[in-house]
């Protein structure tokens, strides 16, 4: 238990390299292109337009109630997006990071972090389209809204914790990373995105709250379409708390049982 708080306070600690090295990231995500951090933008305003046009104008998707099917799928899109992305960059974080791996005094623990912080900047940029869409719309703000912070702080702590997973496991075995494309594509569908949860009948649903990112995808509606606390579904939210405090504490674990053997192996 020392030797992982020791593991936790070292995150801490270290809180401002996290932060430079996230800056450099972004800079060096949209290096040497024309528009440089406009991407940012156009990436996932283009993704939204993209399912909007298909589900809502080709399917003509409608969810229950009056509120429009563009505000309802951002709220699950835009905490998806986030965990997808990092999951996805942390699985590569050590093995394309080899010079600053075998260095005996860099902090690896940190990888997952920053690829964590990174994809804030897509997040909150998806954050202000939602919030002009519902401008458009002529949707209430309200002082729900905030709750989406609790959901993210939620969101972060699985992320991070399976980011430590998937980074330590591929550097040993390469098809970590390819195996996750394939996860993250099935778990996208069996979360309620681009779908309501009251299309399935109820004595399956039971089966899709298992995964945590039910819990944050409908804790987002819950704070910029429903207006409800977080409170309500207390039930749902201890268990979501256990397993993401259970993947959190293993995953670094792992990470930092397996640290020693990664400047061999690369």
């Amino acid at each position: 238990m020392r030797s992982l708080l020791r593991f936790l306070w070292g995150l801490y600690s270290r809180r401002s390299v996290i932060w430079a090295m996230a800056k450099r990231e972004i800079r060096t995500r949209y290096a040497g292109t024309f528009a440089g951090l406009v991407w940012s933008v156009l990436h996932p305003l283009m993704m939204i337009l993209i399912y909007w046009f298909v589900f809502s104008v080709g399917f003509k998707v409608k969810p229950a109630g009056d509120t429009p099917f563009i505000i309802v799928f951002l709220c699950g899109l835009i905490p998806w997006t986030a965990f997808a992305e990092t999951l996805s960059a942390s699985a590569n974080a050590i093995t394309s990071n080899p010079h600053l791996v075998k260095k005996a005094v860099f902090p690896t623990q940190i990888l997952p972090v920053v690829h964590l912080t990174a994809s804030m900047v897509s997040h909150v940029i998806m954050l202000v389209i939602l919030a002009i869409v519902m401008l458009a719309y002529g949707m209430p703000f309200s002082v729900y809204n905030l709750q989406f912070v609790y959901f993210l702080l939620g969101m972060s702590v699985f992320c991070i914790g399976l980011g430590w997973v998937v980074a330590a496991l591929n550097v040993f075995y390469r098809d970590v990373g390819q195996i996750l494309t394939v996860v993250l594509n099935m778990w996208f569908w069996l979360t309620p995105i681009v779908w309501a949860e009251g299309m399935i009948p109820e004595r399956f649903r039971i089966f899709l709250k298992l995964s945590p990112m039910f819990y944050v995808v409908h804790g987002y509606r819950a704070s910029f379409v429903y207006h409800t606390p977080f409170w309500d579904n207390w039930r749902l939210g201890g268990y979501f708390w256990v397993v993401s405090v259970i993947v959190f504490a293993l995953g670094g674990l792992l990470f930092r049982k397996l640290r020693p053997s990664f400047p061999e192996v690369l």
